[in-house]
């Protein structure tokens, strides 16, 4: 019988198809993490910059306008390394509160589950106890499963 049924080959576009569309997890919707990455982004910048600035006019003596263009890109460039590091910290910070989300949500549903079963319990002796006291015997009901 499983001979019968032929086989199918996804191409790469059909397998590219069928995967699930969506955002997904972002750092840029992340409140906290779009905020902290501005700000280390900021700083990042102007230390650089600043910095540069400083030791080309102090220690290597260069004309203002060289220094300035050496303090532009290394702006840019510390402007960039903040970025890389800030994003790399908050996607570890990310997945870690996710974690600790799933973690708390899987306790809740053990819990739920744990009570339902604790009030399961209750009506099946709740409901023995009545059919004795009335006389008749006592007859297990079966236990939906789901």
């Amino acid at each position: 019988m499983a001979a019968d049924v032929p086989t199918e080959v996804m191409t790469p576009a059909d397998a590219a198809a069928a995967l699930p569309t969506g955002d997904g997890i972002r750092l840029s919707a992340h409140p906290k993490a779009r905020r902290h990455i501005g700000i280390a982004k900021g700083w990042g910048g102007l230390i650089a910059f600043a910095l540069v600035l400083k030791i080309s006019r102090g220690s290597a003596a260069l004309p203002w306008p060289d220094a300035i263009e050496r303090a532009c890109v290394a702006g840019v460039v510390g402007y960039v390394v903040a970025w890389a590091i800030a994003q790399t910290v908050w996607r570890h910070l990310a997945l870690a509160e996710l974690e600790q989300l799933r973690t708390k949500l899987i306790a809740m549903a053990e819990a739920q589950a744990a009570e339902r079963e604790r009030q399961i319990a209750e009506a099946e002796a709740a409901a023995a106890a009545a059919q004795q006291a009335a006389g008749q015997p006592a007859v297990p009901t079966p236990i939906p499963q789901g």
